[in-house]
Parts: structure tokens; sequence; C-alpha cells
């Protein structure tokens, strides 16, 4: 079972976890929690908010980060995230040179344009393309908690 830790609203986490189902563990990352998950190794780290980190706070989020395979990152959030990172970096939202670019919003879906080739956990390669999202009709979901569905599946 992958292993997730996410820094997003406690609402946003709980639409996302609903969407996965009991494949995924996801972990809320906090000033609080952080220290107490330095040893863990997650398979992702998704930052769809920014957080207020000390210096230290800063230090074990690094440390947490570059043990991780991937990082995806909402590009439409001012987000400080720790310098020196040694890992894959995936970003996604409206801005033009994301990773996962969302080039179209209707009613019951969006467009989403992957512009970079991106390597999968298994080796095998996402490549460009452009890929139709479904969004739930009866739920409030945001588009970025269904782009991290997909990445989070995809990966």
């Amino acid at each position: 079972m992958p292993l997730i830790g996410i820094v997003a609203r406690k609402k946003d986490i709980k639409d996302i976890k609903r969407k996965l189902g009991e494949n995924y563990e996801l972990i809320e990352l906090t000033n609080e929690s952080i220290k107490n998950f330095k040893n863990i190794k997650f398979d992702e780290i998704i930052y769809n908010k920014d957080i207020n980190l000390t210096e230290e706070e800063y230090k074990f989020m690094r440390e947490i980060i570059n043990k991780t395979k991937y990082i995806l990152i909402n590009s439409d959030v001012k987000i400080k995230i720790p310098e020196n990172i040694l890992i894959k970096i995936i970003t996604f939202g409206f801005y033009s040179k994301s990773t996962i670019m969302i080039s179209s919003v209707k009613e019951n879906y969006i467009i989403i344009s992957v512009q970079r080739e991106i390597e999968k956990i298994n080796g095998d390669i996402i490549e460009n393309q452009e890929k139709k999202i479904e969004i739930e009709q009866n739920k409030k979901s945001s588009i970025y908690n269904e782009i991290i569905n997909f990445l989070i599946k995809e990966l």
C-alpha cells in the first residue's frame, strides 16, 4: 500500500481519501507532525497548500522529502518548499509551465495536458498527452483534488 504524505486543507484530504479508497495511506503533514515522521519513507509527498515552518521544521521536512520518490506541487499556490531537495518534482495547475497543466474546465470534466514525460514508480513512462478527467457531479471536489487523485493512481 503506497504511503503518501500530504500538506492540504483537512476537507481536501478527506475528499482525496474518499476517492482513493483503501488502497492508499494518506498522512497529513503539519508543523506538529513533521518531527514524528522524519524516519518514515513516503512514496509521494503532495503540497496543495503552503505550510509555515520554522528553520528546524524545514530541516525535518527536507529529510522527509529527500527520502521520497516524488513531490507533487500545486503550481497555482505560492508554496515555500525546502531547498536542496534531490527528488523528482511534478507540478500541476493552470500555470503554463506546470508538468500537468489544466487546459480546459467543463461542468462534468477537466482536460489536463501532460507537458513532459513522467517516469512512473515501476519505470514506465507517462507520455505527453491530453487526458480527460471526469468530475463527480454530486460532490464538491476541487479540480486540484481530481488531479491529485489522477497522479496518485497513475504514478
